[in-house]
């Protein structure tokens, strides 16, 4: 699992949690658990969602780790909007980053370097975020989308009963140690914890076509064509919420 700090956000949104698994045995569990945890009132369905606080990402028609990363950044950057239209007020700060396995953190210089960029006072714990859907973790899905269907992104980027690849995504304070976030993660999702450098792997890239209409590029004659197309993914991506 990897762990990020974004200190330019509030403090409450300011550290991600990204977290990859094969061989999920229990997908139709977990969304039977979120749809329970969605219709039951009062302080029984708080405590089902509590437990369930996480992005749920189908990690087959993820591209990279920056698909991820980018689509967090851009759910963040639309639910904390900049209080000034001037560009000067907008700041630009290097990311804090660490890899975490179950049972401890280390820094990892190897990784590339992401920038957070956000105009939110992270002093403001107060700050609520404004979203399309329920929550920062289900905004994921639509930031993902190529279009504004709410539906239609948890159709294509939500877990399904066939799920077997899945990202955890956990937005959070710096109040949980990412050994706590990995705890709770691991009491939902039954599988396999691997790297991120697994995610290129398990692309299908037959979907991925279809979702992001990619057919231009594989008509192209080159050799490069794959990475060709995860650019234009990435790229897609960022720019969604400001075109």
């Amino acid at each position: 699992m990897e762990s990020y700090t974004l200190p330019s956000f509030p403090s409450t949104y300011s550290t991600i949690h990204i977290a990859l698994f094969e061989n999920v045995t229990n997908s139709s569990e977990i969304k039977e658990r979120l749809v329970k945890a969605s219709i039951t009132p009062g302080e029984q369905g708080d405590k089902l969602r509590s437990e369930l606080d996480y992005g749920f990402i189908e990690a087959s028609v993820l591209v990279s780790k920056e698909h991820l990363l980018t689509s967090i950044m851009t759910t963040l950057l639309y639910s904390f909007p900049s209080q000034s239209n001037d560009p000067a007020s907008i700041s630009l700060e290097p990311l804090s980053m660490s890899n975490s396995s179950p049972n401890h953190a280390v820094d990892s210089p190897s990784n590339p370097p992401i920038s957070s960029l956000s105009s939110a006072d992270a002093s403001n714990t107060q700050v609520k975020p404004k979203t399309r859907t329920h929550n920062l973790h289900s905004e994921l899905l639509l930031s993902l989308s190529p279009n504004n269907n709410i539906t239609d992104s948890i159709r294509r980027h939500g877990i399904s009963d066939q799920t077997k690849t899945l990202a955890v995504v956990r937005i959070s304070g710096s109040d949980q140690t990412p050994e706590q976030v990995y705890q709770g993660i691991s009491r939902v999702v039954k599988g396999d914890l691997v790297g991120w450098d697994k995610i290129e792997n398990v692309t299908d890239w037959n979907r991925v076509d279809k979702i992001y209409k990619l057919s231009e590029i594989n008509s192209l004659k080159s050799p490069d064509v794959r990475a060709k197309k995860r650019a234009a993914v990435v790229s897609s991506v960022a720019v969604k919420n400001v075109i």
